[in-house]
């Protein structure tokens, strides 16, 4: 992997999408990200995009593939007092950990902050989590709507007078945006460690990031308590309108009669005309749209070497989006690969850990 993080290495024990898409960018970037599961325990996107009940069906989850590309893949059993060894013994080459586990997993294990600090001064830990390390909810699980509706984002979204609409499983957008926040204060970090030769533990809560982007309507809200976060009516007329081609544009206006205006054009000409009125109007582009945008060519969606859709991302370096390198790894394809390369394992010692378990990569019946 080359890029501005070549030489920095990632424990990833990121899950679903706030920790995982964290250390994806983290890999886009040129970190060495080495994912940690198991055949005990797998990245529950495996699950959830199970595609069929063959065998291996594990390993061809379009929802896993599309937020782990460009990381490899190591099998280690976090509940073995072995695997528990042998990633403290990994933490001594990496600079960085992320993690999205319900608090106190990783404490139980011997594999929190604090151990693996004596471990490693140098090492960042972003733990990433519903509610953030410390506070009366600091155990509570979360997931994208729950968070859409304690951060607050959830009371400006919907339509004037109906109720609130939350992101949904497709989206879930405080997992996403957590993700962007989380990769640059970790780059921030590795920085400052690699001047001060002290790591850092970094607490995100997932609910304070998704407030923090509703920071105008608080100090609002702050200034005035009957200041109401609901959708408000801001005097323009605004709506979606199917056009004569199928397809649709989003228009804030004041003029009667625009849903027979566009359903006698096609899009493109209705965005053209209108905008050329000095009307806002914009298509509502779908996923085949974004994809065949050659403007967004890698920051949307990309395809990786099997031909799977990839997020994309949010950002170009001297002109160029994401660069796929590595398709999200199998469950535990470079175990190998990377004991002997980090830790000089030999034959004996890999099959060892074959033999006992720790290093499976078949899920268990729990996970099925």
């Amino acid at each position: 992997m080359n890029g501005p993080l070549t030489g920095v290495r990632v424990l990833d024990f990121g899950l679903l999408t706030a920790g995982a898409n964290t250390s994806a960018m983290l890999a886009d970037l040129g970190a060495d990200v080495i994912k940690i599961e198991s055949g005990a325990y797998l990245d529950p996107f495996r699950v959830v995009g199970k595609m069929d009940d063959d065998e291996g069906w594990w390993n061809r989850s379009p929802q896993f593939r599309f937020t782990n590309r460009n990381k490899r893949g190591l099998a280690l059993n976090l509940k073995d007092p072995e695997g528990q060894r042998v990633i403290r013994e990994l933490a001594k080459h990496c600079d960085v950990v992320v993690e999205n586990f319900r608090r106190g997993v990783l404490e139980r294990a011997g594999l929190g902050y604090q151990a693996l600090k004596e471990i490693n001064p140098r090492i960042v830990f972003a733990a990433i989590s519903s509610q953030g390390d410390t506070g009366p909810e600091r155990m509570n699980v979360s997931f994208g709507s729950t968070l859409d509706a304690t951060s607050g984002i959830a009371s400006l979204t919907g339509y004037k007078g109906e109720e609130p609409r939350i992101s949904g499983m497709d989206v879930n957008y405080p997992d996403q945006i957590v993700s962007l926040f989380a990769t640059g204060i970790v780059i921030t970090a590795v920085m400052e460690a690699r001047r001060s030769g002290k790591g850092a533990f970094l607490d995100f809560s997932q609910r304070e990031v998704a407030s923090f982007t509703l920071g105008e309507e608080i100090l609002a809200a702050s200034a005035d308590p009957s200041h109401s976060l609901a959708p408000r009516d801001n005097g323009t007329q605004q709506d979606a309108y199917c056009c004569r081609d199928g397809r649709w544009i989003a228009v804030a206006h004041d003029e009667p009669g625009l849903a027979s205006w566009c359903a006698d054009r096609n899009r493109d000409d209705a965005v053209a005309a209108l905008l050329a009125r000095g009307i806002a109007a914009a298509p509502c582009n779908d996923g085949n749209d974004l994809l065949n945008d050659r403007s967004l060519a890698g920051v949307t969606l990309v395809r990786d070497e099997h031909g799977g859709l990839v997020k994309g991302l949010p950002y170009r370096l001297d002109g160029k989006g994401i660069t796929i390198e590595r398709a999200a790894p199998d469950l535990g394809q470079h175990t190998d690969e990377v004991l002997r390369e980090l830790l000089g394992y030999g034959d004996a010692e890999l099959t060892k850990l074959k033999k006992s378990g720790v290093t499976s990569t078949t899920p268990t019946v729990g996970d099925v």
